[in-house]
């Protein structure tokens, strides 16, 4: 019969009344056993990290260890733990096992990890490689387990041990990858979307820290230069730049990173023997703090607008700095575009007009039936003439509108310029 439980819960209890230590002669004489009795239990508790022991002269003082029991430290792990034995049989396990497996604590010791996992969801493959007797000494891989009726994501290690008493083992720990894995996918997804995206623009495209650094450059962005895209990694943005659009930029990266906001410049750029203008947009890019890890620009080359060049971005800019509302529509009515001043005196916001008809603001009811789109396209001439507008809530509002036609082949009207004034 094997009575080591109940010579070690003596010891354990005699030291425990002894806090301060005591000899292997003083135990012995305590409890009245041998003194080679004592120091053999005495050696299985220090193996086992139970006691521990000072020198004192000659003298070796044990004492009970102030280390927290592994086993108690486990419970408060996230991972899932079990040890088994040789055979695969549970020994031990946390909580967070129990609650993996869907399982009682209590009722875990003694079935076969491998079972209860293939309940779970572990794939018949898997389970032979982990049998399998040329698998090296410590097996991980990420896996796919069913709780409550979903497929979880796991990372699972199976190290093969060797407990104190000789016997060979092991121990399995689970943890739920879950949402890291889909996180890792989701960034992939989206490092592929971008960096697609990004290629087949004829925009400018960078990547660059707050202190400007560039980090990434698209195809386009390279051939301006003449140079491979991968050679702009880890230069400044100030160095492909004038002194004038120097600070300007600079000014613009501080903006996006303290406000944590989008920001938009125009500015000019020397490149070689010409001068370029560009409109650019900054967009910052947050870590998990929410502070601006990064910050997304797209540089658009406006240099052609007094040429016939990109002058709808340049323009567009231009007419946000007009007090007057201008409206550009189909022929139809339909709205094309909407400009800073229309949206202050209308109360409507351009996302909200675009695509519909400007009728619904300049309404022929309030008009004396007028449609003044049409009559433009049709070639009356309209201007300053008094009308009623419909601004946002049904307000009224009285003001002189004049319109034009917009033609870009001769003879053929493509569209209708409307300008605003308050009356």
């Amino acid at each position: 019969m094997d009575n080591t439980h109940y010579y070690i819960s003596r010891i354990a209890d005699f030291l425990r009344e002894n806090r301060d230590g005591m000899t292997i002669s003083e135990i012995s004489t305590g409890l009245s056993m041998s003194r080679n009795t004592i120091g053999k239990y005495i050696e299985m508790m220090f193996l086992s990290g139970m006691v521990d022991v000072r020198t004192v002269g000659k003298a070796k003082i044990f004492f009970l260890s102030k280390r927290i029991p592994i086993t108690t430290l486990l419970n408060y792990l996230s991972s899932s733990v079990i040890q088994t034995d040789d055979r695969y049989y549970i020994q031990s396990a946390n909580i967070s096992a129990a609650e993996l497996l869907d399982t009682d604590l209590t009722q875990m010791t003694g079935r076969n990890i491998l079972d209860l996992l293939t309940l779970q969801g572990l794939k018949p493959e898997v389970r032979t490689r982990i049998l399998s007797p040329d698998r090296s000494l410590v097996f991980a891989s990420d896996i796919e387990l069913v709780r409550s009726d979903q497929k979880r994501f796991v990372w699972l290690t199976v190290a093969d041990v060797v407990m104190y008493d000789g016997a060979k083992g092991h121990y399995f720990v689970i943890e739920d990858v879950h949402e890291w894995k889909e996180a890792e996918e989701s960034k992939r997804r989206y490092y592929a979307l971008f960096h697609a995206l990004a290629a087949e623009t004829d925009d400018r495209v960078f990547v660059m820290t707050p202190e400007l650094v560039f980090t990434y450059v698209n195809p386009r962005f390279g051939r301006a230069f003449h140079r491979e895209p991968e050679s702009f990694i880890g230069e400044s943005r100030t160095n492909i730049c004038d002194h004038h659009a120097k600070p300007l930029i600079q000014e613009a990266a501080k903006y996006v990173c303290s406000r944590n906001e989008p920001y938009r410049i125009l500015f000019s750029i020397q490149e070689r023997d010409q001068v370029r203008w560009f409109d650019e947009r900054l967009f910052p890019v947050q870590d998990n703090k929410g502070e601006v890890r990064e910050i997304i620009g797209f540089s658009r080359d406006i240099t052609g607008f007094q040429e016939g060049g990109s002058a709808s971005v340049l323009l567009a800019s231009l007419m946000d700095l007009l007090h007057e509302a201008v409206i550009t529509t189909t022929p139809a009515g339909k709205v094309l575009s909407w400009n800073r001043g229309a949206e202050l005196m209308t109360g409507y916001p351009r996302d909200e007009l675009i695509g519909s008809t400007a009728l619904s603001i300049i309404t022929p009811d309030l008009n004396a039936g007028r449609d003044l789109v049409l009559e433009t396209c049709n070639g009356e001439e309209i201007r300053d003439v008094k009308a009623i507008i419909r601004a946002r809530g049904g307000r009224k509002k009285r003001v002189l509108i004049s319109t034009s036609r917009l033609s870009f082949q001769e003879n053929i009207v493509s569209g209708v310029c409307i300008v605003i004034r308050e009356h």
